[in-house]
């Protein structure tokens, strides 16, 4: 891939490089992650500026950048097009958008693109700043980012003998979801059939209509504790931003 390219991205991460510019990694619409040199954008904005502001965490951008023979490649004009100001007057909820784009940092590499993830991921942070629903918010943004990277169970089906599951079941991390004749293992995660329905209607459920979804609170958590387990199997670490979050 060579040449200049112009595209949408969220940004991820912002360190600055020297007193004028930044490194920023953006999750961009058409080309994944891409790490880029924003060469003076830290300086006092001109009319003439190719970045009127230093780009901020969080930020949803125009960008225009050039492929470099290296992994990092040089941005030459932005446009905040969704600054998603709504999340920064209210710290719980702001600390819930960092803990997501630092997964999304996390668990992408560079160059593989995943566009319907990027538009969920844009929901979600719409969304949370209306301050309804924050948990059940999290629970079915986790649900797409562990489903985009391919390890999200089948909430409905044995991953074993692969019969329906009618009732509770287990979860072998990270194999899957196994109903009780499949089991034997005493080191499993029992997941009641509360939970489990919740997590399969969750999944499929729209994300205008998760807020107002009317749903147990114990299931709400015991989704929560599950689906970490599961996201923390996958990672390397836990993300420092891990936490702070307000459970």
């Amino acid at each position: 891939m060579k040449g200049a390219f112009r595209t949408r991205g969220l940004v991820l991460h912002c360190t600055d490089f020297s007193e004028t510019s930044q490194i920023v990694r953006v999750f961009t619409r058409d080309h994944g992650i891409v790490d880029v040199l924003a060469k003076g954008s830290r300086r006092p904005a001109r009319a003439s500026s190719s970045f009127p502001a230093p780009f901020d965490l969080g930020g949803w951008y125009d960008l225009n950048f050039r492929i470099r023979s290296t992994q990092l490649h040089l941005a030459t004009e932005s446009r905040l097009v969704e600054g998603f100001d709504h999340l920064r007057g209210n710290i719980a909820v702001w600390l819930e958008a960092v803990f997501a784009l630092d997964l999304l940092r996390t668990l992408f590499s560079p160059g593989d693109p995943h566009p319907e993830l990027l538009k969920e991921s844009l929901q979600y942070l719409m969304l949370l700043g209306h301050g309804l629903g924050r948990r059940r918010l999290r629970n079915h943004f986790l649900q797409s980012l562990l489903g985009a990277s391919g390890v999200l169970p089948n909430w409905n089906r044995c991953n074993e003998c692969e019969a329906a599951i009618e009732g509770s079941a287990e979860v072998i991390i990270p194999a899957g979801l196994v109903c009780a004749g499949c089991s034997g293992s005493p080191s499993l995660h029992r997941v009641d059939a509360t939970t489990r329905n919740y997590l399969a209607c969750d999944w499929t459920r729209e994300w205008g209509l998760v807020p107002s979804w009317e749903v147990p609170p114990e299931a709400v958590q015991a989704g929560w504790d599950l689906l970490r387990s599961l996201l923390l199997h996958h990672l390397e670490r836990p993300p420092r931003s891990l936490r702070y979050l307000r459970v």
